[in-house]
């Protein structure tokens, strides 16, 4: 009798949680929680006005698991698709349909990247096999047409011999997914892949410093072990097509990922954008479908299950819409606060949430990555340490005008450089 009532005191709290139901942690009104449906769907993520609106991660009683964003109960934005089958999506909703560009992977390897329209494949796409060989096809009637095979182009490379910073080898203006390899070894074997964007040729209002900030910024993470994807002036169609692969690339690999993004950036809905060089906004509406969401991003490092994350943002500047959003109550300056991230991330900006960074028109380089650069060329320093004595110098130096930002959840260490 001892022995069982033993068992059934260790039993209890396990059948209790199965039977919890509502929201059983956090706040799931106006903030980060879990929530458990009657029929035994869950969800774990960010709420608004008691809805699901935002990142988060929802488990259906089957198996099937959805990450990514939620907009008033709705999949909608970029996410990742789980089906127990072994067949997935990763890609924009709208509404809980498959709504935009996307890649839909099958459980024999197979996959298709197109655009979908009402949770269906429209028009013409890339259908990769399972050997690696893609070919351009077109859905019509329910099956794929081949409309030609293609052959894999690779990656243009800067070989590791070189410096392809040296003698203005590369054109600062116009950087098209260069791969740069890492120019140094890497503690203890660990792959580093990084994704760097600067944009600056905006026909509305111009930058000066993000083209030379992303240069500066590859060369210096080559240096730190880091093998670079770099782009400086991207549109839309460049922006996104980049982080699927980075997003890809990482899952592969593995190891460590980096996100630097410098240009002009916008909140809206609580929601962050980055703006390509072809962005054509002239209403608080036309954000969503003009810019890059950066939730995308961190769809495509939880799709990786990579290491550890670093993002970081230089993105805060003046909003170059005012006039045209001054009716909007949804738009405002800078970046917002991100409550959810994947995990072992640590994501920087280059001013406290809703603020406007600083542009320094007399130097080469923005206040922030000039500061940034100068202090992940120290060697033996974590990466924490790094960012505070940026936040310290930047605030100084700006006369408190300009605070830096942080949001971790790392439990390792990391160093850009040891043992110099």
């Amino acid at each position: 009798m001892k022995h069982r009532l033993l068992l059934s005191l260790f039993f209890l709290p396990f059948f209790l949680l199965a039977q919890e139901k509502g929201c059983t942690v956090g706040d799931c009104e106006n903030g980060k929680g879990r929530f458990i449906f009657d029929n035994g769907d869950k969800y774990i993520g960010e709420f608004k006005e008691s809805q699901m609106h935002g990142r988060g991660n929802y488990t259906f009683k089957n198996g099937n698991v959805y990450k990514g964003q939620f907009r008033a109960n709705k999949r909608h934005g970029y996410g990742h698709f789980f089906h127990v089958n072994g067949e997935q999506y990763i890609g924009e909703y709208a509404n809980n349909w498959r709504e935009g560009e996307g890649t839909y992977k099958w459980a024999n390897g197979e996959s298709f990247s197109g655009i979908f329209k009402n949770n269906q494949i429209v028009g013409e796409g890339i259908y990769t096999y399972a050997d690696g060989s893609t070919a351009r096809v077109r859905w019509n009637n329910g099956q794929f047409e081949t409309i030609s095979t293609l052959v894999k182009e690779e990656p243009k490379t800067e070989s590791k011999a070189s410096d392809p910073f040296a003698e203005n080898k590369l054109d600062p203006s116009d950087i098209k997914g260069l791969v740069l390899p890492a120019l140094s070894n890497i503690p203890k074997g660990k792959k580093r892949l990084a994704l760097v964007f600067g944009n600056s040729s905006y026909k509305h209002k111009p930058l000066k410093n993000p083209q030379s900030d992303a240069l500066a910024m590859a060369e210096e993470l080559q240096r730190s072990g880091f093998e670079v994807m770099l782009y400086t002036n991207a549109k839309q169609e460049d922006m996104k097509r980049a982080i699927r692969d980075f997003g890809q690339k990482l899952k592969e690999e593995g190891g460590v990922g980096l996100f630097f993004y410098t240009g002009h950036g916008l909140q809206a809905d609580g929601r962050n954008y980055l703006v390509p060089v072809n962005a054509d906004i002239r209403k608080a509406q036309d954000i969503e479908f003009e810019s890059v969401d950066l939730g995308r991003v961190l769809v495509e490092m939880d799709y990786a299950g990579n290491e550890l994350n670093i993002v970081i943002l230089d993105a805060c500047r003046d909003n170059p819409y005012k006039k045209e959003f001054k009716s909007s109550r949804n738009t405002h300056n800078g970046l917002a606060s991100i409550n959810s991230a994947p995990y072992n991330s640590f994501i920087a900006f280059s001013t406290s949430p809703g603020a406007v960074a600083k542009n320094n028109p007399k130097g080469e380089h923005s206040l922030y990555v000039e500061e940034l650069l100068a202090q992940m060329r120290q060697p033996n320093i974590q990466l924490e340490d790094i960012f505070k004595r940026v936040r310290r110098n930047v605030r100084k130096a700006s006369e408190g005008v300009q605070i830096p930002w942080e949001l971790s959840s790392i439990e390792d260490d990391f160093y850009f450089k040891q043992g110099q």
